[in-house]
């Protein structure tokens, strides 16, 4: 169990700058996971602060988050792909413990699945922290990012390793923050 804050640092890769990081560190750990976002028409869970997805990897987990006061509240509940799908016909999450946390939020409006993020990420321990080389597509746009994860606040550590591998550094949002941008943009 890790103790402390983690801090992230990020750029934004080219396809060729991604490419030529996934050559060198071909052989590490890769993931996929897409994440299915929802909210109300008017969305109402993003003006308090609140998210709702369902995390798909090779399985389904419902996942909400809330914040109360200065902490963030978060709720999973594994479903079944059938759940999943009947979520987003329907436009209603299974009774339990989420559907108590949703409903004082939206009442009797209805969910729907605005945006579908999924991120192909390979990643490995590096020096004094983790080294994420993620490849994003949502919307019809793909993004290619590189995020490192330190217990250290040290910006030259980050600096420094941009450098050795050549990188030129493109500041950039979280992905889900390019994303609901994008998803802005086309309504």
């Amino acid at each position: 169990m890790q103790i402390g804050n983690l801090v992230e640092f990020r750029t934004l890769l080219t396809e060729e700058e991604y490419n030529r990081l996934m050559e060198k560190f071909k052989g590490n750990r890769m993931d996929m996971q897409t994440n299915h976002y929802f909210d109300t028409k008017r969305f109402s869970l993003k003006a308090l602060d609140a998210s709702l997805r369902v995390k798909e990897r090779d399985d389904f987990t419902l996942v909400f988050k809330k914040k109360k006061g200065y902490n963030l509240q978060e709720f999973q509940l594994p479903i079944t792909k059938e759940t999943f799908e009947e979520i987003r016909e329907t436009g209603m999450v299974p009774e339990g413990e989420i559907y108590n946390e949703l409903i004082p939020l939206i009442g009797d409006q209805k969910i729907f699945n605005f945006l579908s993020l999924s991120t192909l990420r390979l990643f490995f321990a590096y020096k004094n922290g983790i080294l994420y080389i993620d490849k994003s597509q949502y919307l019809g746009q793909t993004d290619y990012e590189l995020i490192y994860e330190t217990s250290s606040h040290n910006l030259r550590e980050f600096v420094k390793l941009i450098s050795e591998f050549e990188l030129q550094y493109k500041k950039t949002e979280k992905k889900i923050k390019r994303a609901f941008k994008a998803y802005k943009k086309m309504h």
